[in-house]
């Protein structure tokens, strides 16, 4: 029965990684003033599966579903995969220790806030490495653009995270009570 359980989380965990890895690829221009900055709905994906199967899981999805993508963008996968480790990671420890509306919504807010320190501060680092911009100038971008695109792709994460959690929840749950049933006899 041990097994059962284990087959069909690593099933589910590769199912979420295949959907982020296919959600990593639909880019939107969410934020006219920077419309060079894309927003990809792969980080709600990889947030469910770290408040359905707890944090670790939850990151490797979000690190396998990006390693391709650092074949195509070497500098900015890596940043995708911290950012979005950012964000799964305090949800998930927050609604694994309360699996309450309340704690999914705290662990969420929390990773948002997180997430784009993490995504303004490696922008720093990162967008000088990609084009002719200085450390400066990028610097001079977080305040007007980097922090409100940034907020506002939290804001979706987390809207959506919301939205989907409970019935994400009950489909990865769904036959539990049956298996238990079962090993009892």
């Amino acid at each position: 029965m041990h097994n059962r359980i284990d087959s069909k989380r690593i099933a589910l965990t590769a199912l979420f990684t295949a959907a982020s890895l296919m959600a990593s690829f639909i880019q939107i221009p969410i934020f006219p003033a920077a419309p060079w900055l894309m927003y990809d709905p792969s980080g709600i994906i990889c947030l469910i599966a770290g408040m359905a199967f707890g944090p670790k899981l939850g990151c490797a999805v979000a690190v396998i579903s990006w390693l391709p993508r650092i074949l195509l963008d070497p500098i900015g996968a890596p940043m995708g995969i911290l950012s979005t480790c950012a964000l799964v990671i305090p949800s998930a420890l927050a609604y694994r220790a309360r699996r309450t509306r309340a704690a999914s919504i705290a662990g969420m807010a929390m990773g948002a806030v997180l997430s784009i320190a993490i995504a303004c501060a490696m922008n720093l680092v990162v967008t000088p490495l990609y084009t002719a911009v200085s450390v400066a100038d990028v610097a001079a971008m977080i305040i007007p653009v980097l922090l409100p695109f940034n907020a506002l792709k939290m804001a979706i994460n987390v809207a959506a995270g919301q939205v989907f959690l409970a019935p994400c929840l009950r489909v990865v749950d769904a036959g539990a009570p049956q298996a238990a049933a079962r090993s009892a006899r």
